[in-house]
């Protein structure tokens, strides 16, 4: 069992990792611009992070119900899920698109953006275009999660993420196009990993399907049902962190500026960890289908603890070294003054939120998606129900501390259902 979280998680660590790098050079990019510059690119990121991941069901519910047909050897409905999925992203970014204007003009109320306007702007108008490719890239590398295939993501994901890093690089700096030339380099490469995705889907027996049996009004209805649940869960949760950056602005552009690289903090170490969530989504999708108890029951254990040994890593990590770290972000001297005294924060940020990465692909694989929405919202009521009571007693101290007690509650809750659904076995 070492040997198959391992083959399915390393990889996955290995593509996770790219995509905080991406963003992090395209912060470090605007960041040694301007302190402007880099508020803009978060706050125009959070718009796409809000959309995107709103639309992450794309990728989780495809997983799940993948593993579980992988499983039980029903390579139609292994097919028939890929079609489903594909139909539903081409939709959803189709309406992206024709509402544009409306979604930029809320986001920037919203997210208290005004001062920056012009530059999300910039931002926005080129970045959009890329959403169909976003979407499609979603539901492929979900598709090949459940089919315990993590190699093709592997390469889709450095594929996006290095060309980002390597096209936004080419057009901030020698082309001089600032916030503009990283959303370009963003769009140009989404759809580089598409065509990554569907050359790989050659080695693949797809079977004959017909549109009457892609539009089965009781599977489509399954289909939305589970995705139902990851959509109000994956909004929730992208919302906390919409709101996260908006009370931040709405203090100070440093309190913005260190929230801004706190959250890149938390990106490193979620998607090196969400490397073994994703190596459950698999393993537990495919012997939860298969109704291997036994098998199932040691992936959940071994990925727990593979989590929290790499947790203890970057906590660890963070301590020693935030002011080095802090540098390569910004070159504001106050903001890498205000993260060497969040040294302590950092520490205890990796190890505390752990727990809900590592549930998040264990329910995706059982395709117990109501305990992920319940665990968001619950963690979402007393983020900001314990930020609003405290606030005026220091406002910095408890915007951070409450974000991190969302991440604490979702871990708590999961445990506990967890716990209970065995005992009732």
């Amino acid at each position: 069992m070492h040997k198959q979280i391992l083959k399915l998680a390393i990889p996955n660590i290995i593509s996770n990792i790219t995509i905080p790098l991406s963003a992090s050079i395209d912060t470090a990019l605007m960041g040694h611009l301007s302190s402007k510059h880099l508020g803009a690119i978060a706050l125009g990121s959070m718009i796409f992070t809000f959309l995107y991941g709103s639309f992450n069901f794309l990728r989780m519910g495809t997983t799940g119900m993948v593993a579980q047909s992988y499983g039980r050897a029903d390579q139609k409905e292994v097919t028939l899920t890929l079609y489903r999925a594909l139909i539903l992203a081409l939709f959803i970014s189709l309406l992206v698109v024709i509402f544009q204007k409306p979604i930029l003009h809320l986001a920037i109320i919203a997210l208290n953006g005004d001062e920056l306007s012009s530059l999300i702007r910039e931002y926005f108008d080129v970045r959009v275009y890329a959403v169909f490719g976003a979407m499609i890239n979603f539901v492929l590398i979900g598709w090949y999660f459940g089919v315990s295939n993590s190699i093709t993501p592997l390469i889709m994901t450095a594929t996006v993420n290095l060309s980002n890093a390597f096209f936004s690089y080419i057009l901030v700096y020698h082309f001089d196009m600032g916030i503009k030339g990283v959303a370009l380099g963003t769009l140009i490469s989404q759809y580089l990993g598409v065509m990554v995705g569907v050359y790989y889907l050659k080695e693949y027996f797809l079977q004959k399907v017909t549109i009457g049996e892609v539009l089965n009004k009781e599977k489509l209805l399954r289909f939305f049902s589970i995705n139902r649940d990851i959509f109000i869960r994956t909004i929730s949760l992208t919302g906390v962190l919409s709101i996260f950056y908006s009370l931040a602005a709405k203090n100070s552009s440093l309190t913005l500026a260190v929230a801004t690289v706190v959250m890149q903090f938390m990106a490193w170490m979620a998607y090196a960890i969400d490397g073994f969530a994703n190596a459950s989504e698999s393993l537990v999708g495919k012997y939860y289908g298969m109704k291997n108890r036994q098998k199932m029951f040691k992936a959940i254990k071994l990925s727990m603890l593979y989590g929290f040994y790499l947790s203890l890593f970057f906590g660890l990590f963070y301590f020693i070294f935030v002011k080095e770290l802090s540098s390569f972000f910004t070159s504001d001297i106050s903001v890498i003054k205000e993260m060497q005294a969040l040294r302590w924060y950092l520490l205890i940020m990796p190890i505390i939120s752990f727990t809900a990465f590592i549930f998040d692909g264990i329910y995706v694989g059982m395709t117990k998606t109501k305990v992920l929405r319940d665990s968001v919202l619950i963690g979402s009521i007393g983020f900001l129900g314990v930020f609003y009571l405290f606030k005026d007693f220091d406002y910095e101290f408890w915007l951070f501390s409450s974000f991190l007690l969302f991440f604490a509650i979702r871990g708590l809750y999961e445990i506990g259902w967890f716990v209970k659904w065995q005992k009732d076995l």
